[in-house]
């Protein structure tokens, strides 16, 4: 049959391509997802590690140019969850550092992955407010708290379907971090004031 050898060898070699770069988004993923972990327990430390940010950065930036070419890989799970690791750990080092958030322009990354690690950067915040509650520094508690409830109000605005970026359900666990941090945050200010 004509053409039937061409196409079926063609498409054969294409699928041989997506599947080598999927292989490739697996690995990297997995390279930058321990990296992410690094990053934020230094920051967690008082220590940011600037040296692991940089490999950070490198693993997200290879990991992305290595895939950029098969875009089904690249907004693939693979390569969408190392985005959103890396987003979280980029936007908790803004945070600690007092800087304006990076875009997911600026990260090189997708918005969905940019909401998804905008949603988790508040878990990290609550477990570095509840250290600051610990160590009886009301003050840095407070202001943590407020960006919290910067980044919850701005995590609410997101409206899509599941389809498009399954938030909701993100959505939902940041009400309840908040809830809980709030609590926690008056009971320390309660506590002090009986002190007093």
């Amino acid at each position: 049959m004509k053409g039937l050898t061409e196409n079926a060898n063609e498409v054969m070699e294409r699928l041989g391509d997506t599947e080598s770069a999927r292989n490739t988004a697996i690995a990297g993923s997995r390279a930058v997802i321990r990296s992410t972990k690094a990053v934020i327990h230094s920051i967690h430390l008082g220590k940011p590690d600037m040296e692991a940010v940089g490999i950070m950065d490198r693993l997200m930036a290879d990991l992305i140019s290595s895939v950029g070419n098969s875009p089904e890989i690249l907004c693939g799970p693979a390569a969408e969850d190392a985005m959103m690791e890396f987003a979280e750990a980029r936007l908790f080092l803004a945070v600690y550092g007092k800087k304006e958030l990076p875009s997911y322009q600026v990260l090189g990354i997708s918005p969905k992955a940019w909401a998804m690690g905008l949603c988790d950067v508040l878990g990290e915040m609550r477990r570095l407010l509840l250290t600051h509650l610990m160590s009886s520094d009301l003050g840095k508690a407070k202001d943590l708290f407020s960006d919290m409830e910067e980044i919850s109000d701005a995590i609410m605005l997101f409206d899509v379907p599941d389809a498009v970026a399954p938030i909701r359900r993100k959505q939902d666990i940041a009400r309840g971090i908040m809830e809980k941090t709030r609590s926690d945050l008056a009971t320390a200010i309660a506590a002090s004031r009986m002190k007093l």
